[in-house]
């Protein structure tokens, strides 16, 4: 059976066990949210960055040939069709061959491999927390086409929001086919919910 002088130590040392957990789990919850919030503001776009013929910074989720999933390059329409450039690889798809454009808005979590394993060291679960803030959104553009066989292929790019109706626009302009059409500026609401 243990003495009382046994117990007394016990305790003396689960007390100081948990009085470092409480100071540690405030400090690490701060500097993950340091982090996380200057990793978005070191991604966050301007929706003001208009496509240019210097291209867009766009990345290619999945459908050129002779590119790699999840590659960052320059997106560009051009007469011949749109074109994305990658360091090495190099992507075109033909304005005579697109069957349709489409557009959306989706989500992605910012600061990679580094905020991830970090949110699993911040107690109590406040990784969760972390991960509310860690998002920044993003245009998707997609494209269907066909190939020289008359294959139906497809094919998804991620740019800054804002930029795929740009896009478009452009494409539509140089003669792509769009089923829905091209979205005009959208109407502002006041608070009161009508229309200007």
């Amino acid at each position: 059976m243990p003495t009382v002088r046994e117990n007394h130590r016990s305790c003396i040392l689960h007390h100081r066990s948990t009085y470092g957990l409480r100071t540690l789990g405030p400090a690490l919850l701060l500097l993950v949210s340091w982090f996380g919030a200057s990793a978005y503001a070191q991604t966050a776009s301007t929706p003001e960055a208009s496509a240019d013929a210097s291209g867009i910074r766009a990345m290619h989720v999945l459908g050129l040939e002779g590119v790699k999933r999840n590659v960052h390059g320059t997106l560009t329409a051009q007469p011949g069709g749109l074109d994305f450039i990658a360091g090495g690889a190099h992507g075109t798809v033909a304005i005579a061959s697109i069957q349709d454009v489409f557009t959306g808005q989706d989500s992605r979590q910012v600061g990679g491999k580094v905020l991830t394993v970090a949110k699993m060291g911040v107690p109590y679960g406040g990784g969760r927390v972390v991960s509310l803030f860690s998002h920044e959104k993003v245009d998707s553009l997609t494209l269907e086409y066909r190939d020289t066989n008359g294959g139906l292929h497809g094919v998804v790019f991620t740019v800054p929001l804002g930029q795929a109706e740009i896009l478009k626009q452009q494409l539509v302009s140089l003669g792509a086919h769009a089923s829905i059409p091209v979205a005009s500026q959208p109407e502002k609401q006041d608070a009161g919910g009508t229309k200007q």
